[in-house]
């Protein structure tokens, strides 16, 4: 017979609800309650005075420590600036020398080139090279940028400058630029860019300057400012060159009493102020550095609140512009004399109370002696004595527990009572029990099995015989559990069957893809020699059949690298060249490209390029391949005569890239399908075969291709459409850390292919540059010997066939014939398959290297393998050049040239 839980529950109920239990239960709460606010009282007391005495001791402690860190900084910025003044009036010294017995000396020994540069109204050096920058402009030059022969000659004398201007490069870490200006409008400079030679196209920078005597650079140590003829400082302003913030120390340099040039030395003021904007006293007090003028210098963004600055922490390089933030225009009269006391070298911890939030402060401040600045510390007193209200809460945790455990006691000593008072009680207890186990031993059981099964213990069942419903519970439980073990088995077993089958699908896309490159290469390589008549003349329709044939194997070859991309990034093995990239440069460069196309279809492209883009932090071929993509999709999914928009623009340390046109859109249910692989948008029976044509047909991997490559830069890739209005794409791409724009002039890269016209794969020809270049020292008119090293007869064949008209070609086919051939017939040029079986083309590539007959002989490795990763192993075997299957000729003979001697 059965039971149910709830008449269970009523008996235990029945039998404990008495009411004098719950009469005793409210006195002995009211006595504990007592207890606890005497307990409670006992302990505010004494946090009370542990918190007044210990406010008063870290008061003292901090005040001397605050004025020993305004110390310590202000003189750690002192020997900095004395460092750089005392190289200021070495360059004044030596410059005073040199116009004043120029007639001893003669032409320096590594003189720059100097030409006119009349686009920037200016004269100066333009050719790169490792001395000084120099420009001349204004009254110094005439309409077609020449200079006369007095500046010549003065030119001529300050290259001298560029012997003390590397001298103290190499003894003082803080120089950024040297630099001499004189009164003939000539500027000479010598910049260092963290500890490193930086050449600058001096006419470009300084393209049509004004005067250069109305920069305070020069004018603030003239005569007229500065008549004891001393070293001065500048205030604060912008470099020209981007690199921030900067003060420069000067010295006027005299021939006899007449002030003929100015010499200096920039310091950017992140070099000397990192310690005082990282200082962080307690949890928000900051520090500050003031000029004696009260421009505020330098400062954290948490204390622009505190000096009431809304500015940017930005410039411009104009005449005379500083950081225009005046502390002596600031805050209430209070702060106000703390700021005059600063600029009188006052040296003192005080306090300050905010007039407006009533909040309270201490405020250090020591003098920098060399320019008069100031150093100062601010700390809220409230964080100060921050310990004193720590210790106070611990106590009244402390008063919390003991007034718990006076509770806990004072309800024992109550329920011992009651026990002792009511012993019908003690009677019902071990009922209450029986009845309770019934009912929570069940329970707990069903509980404990649910968790196990929960944590994955598949195989556990509940042993459960309660006679009751927990039982049928139990038994349904288990059968459940069953049913899972095995739904669990079969799909384990369906994931690894779909497993298996999703990397051997992924292990044949690349090893078809790279093996399909190989005949095409010949495949195209044919067909060019014959279009160009190399095999004998053919007649117009043979010529129009051969423009199929090419066009249908670059497109082939187009997808077969679209192949190999979507398996390197299912294998995560897509490498990224990254670097500094300028996404405006790529998408105004690809819309020029693009625009015949365009053209064709009557579509308006429409580019909204923000000024001053940040670049990002990625790979140049790869983001443009995105932008192509993306802009291909527009073209061919936007009825003629349509409206295409690409706007590029800075978000939040982020830059966003929208493709966006008045096209057919994309249904809602078709969004999710979007970026998967071969998916195409309607009926593909349906698209157009051709490229230059609405609904144009396609793989269906160029959205997927690029969901990868944008994931691969940490990027984000959406999509936003309304069906027969349009669609937006959106590109949300990193900001480079660094934003120096890098160019890799050794890379020929190739046209970019369009949606329309995939007449160029993806190649590279790179001429590795090395410290000591291998040279072939035959003329231009002699024929070179070139050995070809390749498993594949046809791709022998087919090199001689491209090349033989210049060249007298040798061939191996294996790798051991490779090394004979090589060091008994010494070619001028080894051209290296990099996949050989037996010794790889790497291995010959090391070998021929290290031997003493082959080692300056130009080897060119050329693979099918186009990742990163391919022509890094290339510059780690000692190769001199790199080239990517298929190649074109006309680069193919480019780069051997390119190792012939250029004597």
């Amino acid at each position: 017979m059965k039971v149910r839980i709830t008449s269970k529950l009523l008996i235990v109920l029945i039998l404990t609800a008495l009411v004098p239990l719950l009469v005793v239960g409210w006195v002995g709460y009211r006595s504990t309650l007592s207890i606890s606010q005497i307990a409670s009282q006992a302990n505010r007391e004494v946090a009370e005075l542990a918190m007044s005495d210990s406010s008063a001791a870290l008061s003292d402690e901090l005040k001397t420590r605050l004025l020993a860190l305004t110390e310590r900084h202000a003189g750690d910025v002192n020997e900095i600036l004395k460092q750089v003044q005392g190289d200021t009036v070495k360059l004044a010294d030596f410059g005073t020398y040199l116009y004043n017995h120029a007639e001893t000396l003669k032409r320096y020994a590594l003189p720059s080139t100097y030409e006119p540069a009349p686009e920037h109204k200016s004269f100066g050096s333009r050719q790169e090279n490792r001395n000084s920058w120099l420009a001349v402009f204004g009254s110094g030059v005439d309409e077609k940028g020449r200079v006369s022969k007095e500046t010549l000659k003065e030119i001529q004398l300050t290259e001298y400058m560029d012997i003390l201007f590397n001298s103290i490069a190499a003894t003082n870490p803080y120089a950024v630029q040297m630099y001499i200006n004189t009164a003939g409008q000539l500027s000479r400079g010598m910049p260092f860019v963290n500890g490193e030679f930086t050449w600058v196209d001096g006419p470009q920078q300084f393209s049509q300057a004004p005067d250069v005597t109305a920069f305070d650079f020069y004018y603030l140590a003239d005569a007229a400012h500065n008549p004891d003829r001393g070293p001065e400082w500048t205030e604060l302003y912008w470099d020209p060159a981007g690199l921030g913030w900067m003060v420069s120390s000067i010295a006027p340099v005299y021939r006899g009493d007449r002030v003929v040039a100015v010499t200096g030395i920039d310091i950017t003021l992140d070099q000397i102020v990192k310690g005082i904007l990282n200082l962080q006293v307690e949890q928000s007090g900051f520090a500050f550095l003031m000029s004696r003028t009260g421009q505020a210098i330098a400062f954290p963004e948490r204390a622009s609140e505190f000096l009431e600055f809304q500015g940017s922490f930005e410039g411009e390089f104009k005449r005379n512009e500083a950081f225009a933030h005046q502390l002596t225009k600031v805050r209430d009269p209070a702060f106000q004399r703390i700021v005059a006391a600063m600029s009188q070298g006052g040296h003192e911890l005080t306090t300050y109370t905010d007039s407006k939030t009533g909040k309270e402060y201490f405020l250090a401040y020591h003098p920098i002696p060399v320019t008069g600045w100031s150093v100062a510390i601010a700390v809220p007193v409230q964080e100060v004595i921050a310990p004193a209200l720590l210790t106070n809460r611990k106590i009244e945790q402390s008063r919390e527990r003991t007034a718990a455990m006076l509770n806990a006691r004072a309800q024992s000593l109550v329920e011992t009572f009651l026990w002792l008072l009511f012993g019908i009680v003690l009677a019902l207890i071990p009922v209450a029990l029986i009845f309770a186990r019934t009912i929570s031993r069940p329970i707990h059981t069903l509980a404990e099995g649910s968790r196990r099964v929960g944590a994955g213990e598949l195989g556990h069942r509940i042993q459960l015989h309660s006679g009751d419903e927990i039982e049928d519970l139990a038994v349904t439980f288990n059968q459940m559990a069953d049913d899972l073990q095995t739904k669990i088995d079969e799909i384990e077993t369906a994931n690894l069957e779909l497993m298996e089958l999703d990397q051997l699908k992924s292990k044949f896309i690349s090893m078809a893809s790279h093996e399909l490159r190989t005949p095409l290469i010949a495949i195209q390589g044919y067909v060019d020699l014959i279009r160009e008549g190399k095999g004998g003349e053919i007649s117009p329709a043979q010529h129009k059949m051969l423009e199929t044939v090419s066009r249908n194997a670059t497109r082939l070859a187009r997808i077969v690298a679209e192949l190999l991309d979507i398996s390197r990034i299912e294998e995560n093995k897509l490498v990224l060249e990254r670097m500094p990239v300028s996404l405006s440069r790529i998408v105004r460069e690809i819309a020029d490209e693009q625009q015949p196309y365009l053209d064709s279809r009557g579509h308006t492209l429409t580019l909204e390029l923000a000024e001053d883009l940040p670049l990002v932090d990625g790979d140049l071929d790869r983001l443009s391949q995105v932008v192509i993509n993306l802009l291909g999709n527009a073209v061919k999914y936007t009825p003629d005569g349509g409206r295409i928009k690409i706007r590029v623009q800075a978000e939040a340390g982020q830059v966003h890239l929208q493709v966006s046109d008045n096209g057919i859109g994309i249904r809602q249910e078709d969004l999710g399908k979007l970026f998967k692989r071969f998916s195409t948008l309607g009926d593909i029976t349906k698209h157009r075969t051709g490229k230059n044509e609405f609904m144009a047909g396609g793989t269906g991997l160029g959205l997927s291709i690029v969901q990868g490559i944008v994931q691969a830069h940490e990027g984000e890739i959406r999509v936003e459409s309304e069906y027969g209005q349009g669609s937006t794409f959106h590109v949300i791409l990193p900001i480079a850390a660094d934003q120096t724009p890098i160019s890799d002039d050794s890379v020929v890269r190739p046209p970019r292919a369009c949606a329309a016209d995939e007449s160029a794969p993806a190649f590279k020809v790179i001429h590795f540059e090395q410290p000591e270049e291998p040279q072939i020292d035959l003329p231009a008119d002699e024929r070179l010997s070139i050995l070809v090293v390749d498993d594949e007869a046809d791709v022998i064949t087919f090199t001689r066939d491209l090349l033989e008209e210049h060249y007298t070609i040798l061939s191996a086919l294996t790798s051991a014939t490779a090394i004979r051939e090589a060091i008994s017939r010494k070619p001028d040029l080894v051209l290296l398959d990099a996949w050989i079986p037996g010794i790889s083309g790497y291995d010959i590539c090391r070998t021929l290297k290290r031997n003493s007959n082959t080692r300056d002989t130009p080897i060119i490795i050329f693979t099918a393998a186009t990742q990163q990763i391919d022509e890094q192993r290339a510059r780690e075997a000692g190769a001199d050049g790199f080239v990517t299957k298929p190649f074109r000729r006309e680069q193919m003979i480019e780069l051997i040239e390119s190792f012939r001697g250029r004597a």
